[in-house]
């Protein structure tokens, strides 16, 4: 009995010292990756924080928009992260020789393993509360930063079509917020006849439209009109028009971030109604919730690929497992972007497009830890 009581207080101080190490060097590498990334962003921005034309103090950034832009990436970030700490400390512990005493006195792999999977327990449940709830609420914050103060191009989305009311259908290639600029608009007025058929009565396409974010007053340049009616159409070019449509920016800015900003319940509800509407950005809204679910779950998966790689002693020192680290990063990011850009070109369903690169790493992960195991 007493025997067993001090194997227990040894395994939980070896439960202690894995969580420690995990947590510590994940936290590190955290403040690490973000600082780099902060300095690189400030020096991108650096000519629109120092604008005089806008009214910004040091305390203004440093609070109004940083903490907000170290939450986002830091949690887009996260799971990659949690691999590479698992794949630095663990490495530093096999090559120590710790890795070879713990299993020589009777601990067995799987045991050894707890403390990884009670961390990513915890960081993945953490990840599940920051990407629903807590990082749209801080999108919200940074995005309205960016709006005001930051020249953002936002051109995420191509020929973007949305349907303002039941005879407005609008396109747009790219919408610049903070100078109320669309580039490449096309509005379509359209109207349903005596017979029941919807058909177009009016096609405009600007080549640069700049409007306002609260009135519907636009300035229309390099204009070509079609106007369709039963005895044919008529077709014209306009240099300049200033005139009123039934929509403004701030209609159109919303459908290019307005997701990151929304939590999961808002975003649910922003989907059923483009669905209703026929917008073509439902795909994308559909892969962007899926994704929340998704890629906290990719932690699971990640640690035990960096254990199964990382906790055998090798030749070559850390390094190696580091490389083999970054291969493995750099092809799940490319599994990724493929099954995604699969799904809004060729159609395939989001949820599979978000799950299919977490279903083959998870079998991946399954082989390598099984191998570790029977070593």
């Amino acid at each position: 009995m007493t025997i067993k009581y001090f194997e227990k207080i040894k395994l939980k101080k070896l439960d202690l010292y894995i969580i420690k190490k995990f947590l510590g060097t994940y936290v590190f590498m955290i403040m690490a990756v973000m600082s780099i990334a902060i300095v690189i962003d400030i020096s991108e921005k650096l000519r629109d924080f120092t604008d005089e034309n806008n009214p910004l103090t040091f305390v203004d950034i440093l609070f109004g928009y940083y903490p907000y832009f170290f939450l986002h990436y830091a949690n887009l970030f996260s799971s990659l992260i949690i691999f590479l700490s698992v794949l630095f400390f663990t490495s530093f512990m096999a090559q120590r020789s710790e890795v070879i005493a713990i299993l020589s006195n009777g601990v067995s792999f799987a045991r050894f393993t707890r403390p990884y999977m009670i961390v990513s327990t915890f960081l993945l449940l953490l990840a599940l509360l920051m990407n629903h709830f807590v990082v749209p609420h801080s999108n919200k914050q940074r995005l309205d930063f960016e709006s005001k103060y930051i020249t953002v191009l936002e051109g995420k989305f191509k020929k973007v079509t949305i349907e303002i009311d039941s005879n407005t259908i609008v396109r747009f290639n790219r919408i610049v917020p903070k100078h109320n600029r669309v580039d490449r608009l096309w509005v379509e007025k359209w109207y349903t006849n005596q017979n029941g058929v919807y058909q177009m009565t009016q096609d405009m396409q600007v080549n640069t439209a700049k409007g306002d974010s609260v009135t519907f007053d636009w300035e229309l340049n390099n204009v070509f009109t079609r106007q369709i009616s039963d005895s044919g159409e008529v077709i014209a070019r306009v240099d300049k028009i200033d005139t009123l449509l039934n929509f403004n920016t701030k209609d159109l800015a919303q459908r290019n971030n307005i997701m990151e900003a929304m939590s999961t319940p808002e975003l649910i509800k922003f989907r059923d109604r483009e669905k209703e509407k026929g917008s073509t950005l439902l795909t994308n809204i559909e892969i962007v919730l899926f994704e929340r679910t998704a890629y906290p779950f990719a932690t699971y998966i990640l640690t035990l690929i960096g254990v199964a790689v990382s906790s055998k002693k090798s030749r070559e020192g850390v390094g190696k497992n580091l490389i083999v680290g970054l291969i493995a990063s750099v092809t799940y990011i490319f599994f990724m972007k493929v099954t995604t850009v699969a799904s809004t070109n060729i159609g395939l369903a989001p949820r599979i497009a978000v799950w299919v690169p977490n279903i083959i790493f998870a079998c991946v992960a399954a082989f390598l830890y099984s191998k570790r195991i029977r070593e």
